[in-house]
Formats: structure tokens, C-alpha cells, sequence
């Protein structure tokens, strides 16, 4: 029940936190084309918020 709600938390923190300092770093370095990363911030924040939304609706005995 805990891990659920935990991981809730951090997913609606990846979207409201997260998520809009990674469209400001995308669009400050051109999408990530003047850094080193091979993807770009946007997407990278995006994959933890998708994968905090799959481990809470996990069952406790997938965890």
C-alpha cells in the first residue's frame, strides 16, 4: 500500500517538478544537441515518470 502511494508521489513530482525543468534545459541546449546526453532531458524525465506510474500499479507481489 506504502510503495504505491510512494510511488504516486514521485510521479506527480516528475510532472509537476521534473518535467518542466526538462522542457527549460531542452530548450536552453537546443533539445540536448550542445550536451553529450543521447536523449533529451523531456524524454528522460518522462521515462521516470512512466516508471514510477508502472511499479504503483503493480501488485504487491510483483514488487
Amino acid at each position: 500500500m506504502f510503495g504505491m502511494l510512494g510511488n504516486l508521489t514521485k510521479a506527480v513530482v516528475g510532472v509537476v517538478v521534473e518535467t518542466p525543468i526538462a522542457i527549460a534545459a531542452d530548450v536552453i541546449t537546443m533539445g540536448g544537441a550542445m550536451t553529450d546526453k543521447k536523449e533529451p532531458y523531456t524524454a528522460t524525465a518522462l521515462k521516470g515518470v512512466m516508471k514510477n506510474v508502472e511499479n504503483a500499479t503493480k501488485p504487491d507481489h510483483d514488487r
